[in-house]
């Protein structure tokens, strides 16, 4: 049987203020802190790839239940709620607010 290369999308969400960002990717409820997003994301795709390299070395019912782990329900509902509110709001953004990104991790399935 041939192999074919597939790759899964992963949900990731960062927020935060300059100096001070926090990531997470919510199908394997992993989180990281950076100073800034582009550390947070680094650091997210990092933790994400060894994660899953270890979930690999595990026993298969083990490996399974590592993989398919996801963030508790109130962090999605968390996660939807601040991308509908940031959506649409029309407010400037002032010193005290929260800049927020969502973007995907590719990972080899």
């Amino acid at each position: 049987m041939a192999t074919t290369d597939m790759t899964r999308k992963l949900l990731c969400f960062a927020s935060g203020r300059p100096g001070d960002w926090e990531a997470i990717c919510l199908d394997y409820d992993i989180a990281v802190q950076g100073r800034t997003f582009e550390e947070a994301q680094s650091l997210l795709e990092l933790s994400i790839n060894d994660y899953v390299e270890s979930a690999a070395k595990e026993e298969p019912e083990i490996r399974d239940r590592l993989l398919k782990r996801s963030a508790p329900a109130r962090v999605w509902l968390q996660y939807i709620f601040s991308f509908l509110w940031h959506t649409f709001r029309r407010k400037r953004l002032s010193d005290d607010d929260t800049l927020e990104h969502s973007f995907q991790v590719s990972r080899h399935a």
